[in-house]
This record gives C-alpha cells, structure tokens and sequence, in this order.
C-alpha cells in the first residue's frame, strides 16, 4: 500500500511539474533556466514576461570599469518575474528597487508560448535619461499595449554615468562601457531571442532621448561583420546631436579622484583605476560626472563619408521639445541672446568668430522675424528646440536617406496622456514637450495603467501610434498599406531634396520642410569650415 501510495504521489509532483513547464513560463536559455509569468495584454490576452534575466556578469570589483563579462551559469531555475534593481544613479522612482553596480539585467516580453516554434519581430528597447539615469524595468516600459501586435520586446540596463561612460586617454579604462553593455545586450538577444518565439534577423533597436543617441551610436557603430540589428527608431535624439567630446579624458578621471580623496597621488593610469575600483559607489555617484566619453568620434563627416549601417530607420522629435525653458526665460536671459547672436551657434560648429557673428545674426532674424527674443520668447524655445533635436535629426536623413527607407515625424498630438498638460506655451511655440510621447506606446506604472481615465482622442493616438511603430518593426515600413485606421494616410520616404515627414497629430499628415530647416541649413552650412563636427 505503501508503495502505491508512494507511485501516485511520485506521479502527481511530475503531473504537476510538467503542467507548470507546459504553461510557457519555464524556459531554458544558454545560461540556465529561467522562470517568467504570464500578464495580460491590453485586450485581455496572455503574454509571457520574463524580467531580470542576467546578460552579463555583475561589473563589481575588478570588473567596474571594464567590458562586460559573460555571466556565470546557474544550476537552479532562476525566478524572472519580477524587476528589483536598477543601474546606480542618484535616486530611484520607486523606493522598493535597489540602486546597484550589480544591474546588467534583460527583459524579455512575448505575445506568444515559449516553445511554440513561432519567429516574431523584436523590438529592443534602450532607454534614455541622458546616460545617468532611468531604467529599462517594467515599471518603467511595460510593454501592456504593444503585446497585441505580434512582436517580441525586449529592455535592458546598461551602465550610467561615471561607470558606464569614464574613460583613460590610454584605454585602462575603456571608453563607454555603457554603449558595450548595449552591444553585449544586442549580442545576448542574437544568441537567445529564438528561445522565446522571436526572430533573430529581425530586430529593430528602438530608442528615447539618450537612448535615441545611442542607437544613432550603434548606427554608427565600430563593429563590423556581424548584424545585431536590421532597423532602427530613433525617438528625441540622432547620431549629430551633442557637444564637442573632450579630449581629456585621465584630466576628468583623475579629478574624480580627487574629489574621493584629495591626499589621493597616482603615479599612473593603472593607480588611477585601482583607486577607484575600491571605491564607495555613492562616492563616485555624487559626483555627477557628465562629460561622456565614445568609442569613437560621431559626427558629420562620419556620415559624409557613408560610414554607417544601411537599415531603414524612423527618425523625429516632438513638436517643442525644450518647451520646458519657456516658464524660465527672463527678460535678462533673452537680451544676452539678443546682444549677443553668436551664442545661438552650438560650440560643435566649427567657424570663426567673424562668421559666427554674422550666421548668429541671420539665424536671429530667422525666429523673430527680423525682431528681438525679449518681444519674442517663444522664438529662443524654438532655436533651443531645433538646436538640440530637429536640426540633427533632419540633417541625418539628408545625408542617409539616398541609400535606405528613412522615415522621418513630428509628434504634434497634446493630450493629459503625455503627462505634461500644465507646461506654458505660446502661440510661437509647438506644445509636446521632450518625452511626452512616451506615454502613447508605453505603460508606465502607476501613471497610464488605466486608458479609461483618459479621453477617447489620447486613446486613438495611443492605439495609433503603437500600430505604426509595430508596423514597421514588422514590415520596416509603418504604413505597408492604406488603414482606415490611420487615415488611410502613407508615410513617405523622405528624400534628400524634400525632406518629407509625417505630422503626427489628431489626424496624420504629409509635410516637407519641418520647422524652417532648409533656412536653418542654408545659414549654417554658408559659414561653416572643417573639420565638419556636430551638426546643432
């Protein structure tokens, strides 16, 4: 009887331990396996969520500061169901996660079974935050509405700030292990996507803000021959935006140092790197080290040159990104910038003096109208807007448009959704603000969980939106054919000479010519002189 017993009861546990491995959940990835759950989609339907999955090993001790290292193999199932930490920064969002060295994590979201044998689009997320803070976690970017559009998510971590992006001029301390991190994530992706029903030649990275510029980064990427990515979307940022990058990268490590331990004496690099290995995190953090350091210079005469990835791309802005600035501007700051024209010219723009003063005075003429930025306010958010986002942006697409589909937007639509209805504006200004947009493709906790709350027009440019950018993650064409649900309207290619672009706004509208770039351009490009730099 016993033994009876004993077989029913041997029986029941491998019943039930097959029934919870047949729910998707449990998964077996090159380093172990994996345990994730099952949310629901928007529309109610089940998708498989697997979150903290490590990518690479913990970048601690010796290894801060360095590339990124495989992780260790694990012998147990591994729980993935849940986001508890985030890459160190100066404050968190949410109390309960741990800011931590110990953070190079990948998500992974699926509307299908794992193990069903299907091959869906990826998108891959990189998120922005001027690469010092944010996340890629669920609570940040869940993934509630894109999961009924047939395409796989993924988001990740990568280094932030002094331990992503520090750098020696002799390369003891690589530069921007927080872009390697990215590429060991693109590379993580190539090697297990397929284990959760998607497919490894049809990745689109997508970014935001920084996370934009760093895509633009990777499409300019320094590694050849291998394809870890076959389309492109870049939110808010592209590869030109920027400051000249400094050239003195140990003068920036080794003052660090020494505002850790000012009796602290390097005789080298090496010295310089030990030092800060055993140092206190919070340390390095509160030193709120902004200078970057790349693998490699990024800027026009790369892509003059054609030395970049040949995938098509979505690329835009929203429609005032700085108007943040508006609230702020005194009459104090607008009369420097009216006595003073040659600051409205980007340090990355090589000319001289002479010329910057006249290019400086035609480009003020150009926003106010022949008149002054203290009878104009408006127009110094307008040139601080393009500066940073529109003008990049659409000198990238004049430039790769005639090898590739680039499709080029500007987000218009202002709704609660977006987060930010209480910003000023005016009527010389666009009203969607930096990061507005992001609310209309991701949920973020606590803030747009519940659709309902929010009128039926934010829904549609929700619904909207997302099925444009799952669109081309499926067909690297965002309008592969008439919708009556998106007007039935075709985004073009743009093209060098026309630079066409999609008004996205309560109704979605072919135009040429954003925000006055070609007198933009025609300014500049008369007095600029080489080495071609940055083109904001």
């Amino acid at each position: 009887m016993l033994v009876v017993s004993f077989i029913i009861f041997a029986s029941f546990a491998i019943n039930s331990l097959s029934a919870i491995s047949d729910d998707g959940t449990l998964v077996k990835i090159e380093s172990g396996l994996i345990r994730g759950r099952i949310r629901q989609s928007e529309t109610g339907k089940n998708y498989w969520a697997f979150q903290e999955i490590p990518y690479a090993a913990p970048p601690l001790g010796e290894n801060r500061f360095q590339l990124p290292q495989s992780p260790k193999p694990w012998s147990d199932v591994l729980n993935t169901t849940k986001n508890t930490k985030i890459c160190y920064q100066q404050r968190s969002r949410y109390s309960y996660l741990q800011i931590s060295e110990d953070c190079l994590y990948i998500n992974v979201y699926t509307p299908v079974k794992p193990g069903s044998n299907q091959s869906l689009p990826v998108i891959l997320w990189i998120h922005g935050g001027g690469f010092v803070s944010e996340s890629g976690i669920y609570e940040y970017y869940g993934p509630k509405y894109i999961m009924d559009h047939g395409v796989v998510v993924v988001s990740f971590n990568y280094r932030l700030g002094p331990f992503g992006f520090l750098a020696t001029d002799d390369g003891v301390i690589p530069p921007s292990v927080g872009m390697e991190d990215q590429i060991f994530a693109m590379k993580w992706v190539q090697r297990n996507i397929q284990q959760f029903g998607g497919d490894r030649n049809h990745v689109t990275i997508q970014g935001e803000s920084a996370g934009s510029a760093a895509v633009g980064q990777h499409l300019l990427g320094p590694w050849k021959g291998e394809q870890l990515f076959h389309a492109a979307i870049m939110q808010s940022g592209a590869p030109l935006m920027g400051s000249p990058i400094p050239k003195n990268f140990t003068t920036i490590v080794e003052s660090l140092a020494k505002e850790i331990d000012p009796t602290f004496s390097p005789n080298n690099t090496t010295d310089l790197l030990k030092f800060l290995q055993k140092a206190d995190a919070k340390d390095i953090t509160k030193q709120d080290i902004r200078q970057m350091s790349f693998n490699k210079p990024l800027n026009l005469q790369h892509l003059l040159d054609g030395n970049y990835k040949k995938v098509p791309v979505i690329i835009g802005f929203n429609s005032e990104e700085t108007i943040f600035q508006l609230a702020s501007l005194t009459t104090e700051i607008l009369k420097q910038a009216d006595d003073n024209p040659a600051s409205l010219i980007s340090d990355g723009m090589y000319m001289s003096e002479e010329n910057r003063k006249i290019a400086g005075n035609k480009m003020k003429a150009v926003y106010t109208n022949n008149g002054s930025f203290v009878d104009h306010p408006g127009a110094f958010v307008r040139h601080s807007s393009d500066q940073s986002f529109t003008i990049p942006a659409c000198k990238t697409v004049e430039i790769c448009s005639k090898d590739v589909p680039y499709y080029l937007y500007q987000f218009a639509y202002k709704g609660p959704l977006g987060g930010q209805m209480s910003l000023p504006y005016s009527n010389e200004t666009g009203r969607v603000g930096h990061a507005e947009d992001l609310h209309y493709m991701w949920e973020e906790k606590g803030t747009n969980s519940d659709l309902d709350k929010f009128p039926k027009e934010d829904r549609l440019m929700l619904h909207r939106y997302v099925k444009m950018w799952t669109n081309f993650a499926k067909y690297f064409n965002p309008t592969p054919e008439k919708d009556p649900f998106l007007g039935n309207v075709q985004w073009l290619k743009s093209e060098p000479q026309t630079l066409r672009y999609l008004n996205i706004n309560s109704t979605l509208e072919m135009r040429e010519n954003p925000r006055q770039y070609r007198e933009i351009k025609g300014i500049l490009e008369t007095y600029m002189e080489k080495p071609y730099d940055f083109f904001d």
